[in-house]
């Protein structure tokens, strides 16, 4: 039994070297990646032109615009329910307050 387990444990551990970060196959292909990429840079047909620059500029604009206006949204919708909770929650101790007022007024009699 002891056996058994030690040849699991050993299993493991092999195991684990196999897949562990910057041992794989997949890291060593990167480089190539990068190496694709670069040089692909200087080709004619990779060059962006100042129109389409512009134009990509603006859609990030936008794009942020809209992630900001989104966010006010919720904020909003959250702020609201907060004051509908508040609002509730004030109604309610204003009901148990009564009825302990009323209970006490009933005690003295």
């Amino acid at each position: 039994m002891k056996k058994l387990t030690v040849v699991a444990v050993l299993s493991a551990f092999v195991l684990s070297a196999c897949v562990a970060t910057g041992q794989g196959v997949n890291d060593m292909a990167i480089g190539d990646d990068s190496i694709a990429i670069n040089q692909g840079r200087n080709r004619a047909e990779a060059q962006v032109s100042r129109a389409q620059l512009e134009q990509h500029r603006r859609q990030r604009a936008n794009a942020s615009e809209e992630m900001d206006l989104a966010e006010k949204k919720r904020q909003s919708k959250h702020a609201a329910l907060r004051d509908n909770m508040g609002t509730a929650l004030g109604g309610a101790a204003t009901v148990l307050g009564v009825v302990g007022a009323a209970k006490a007024v009933g005690s003295m009699f």
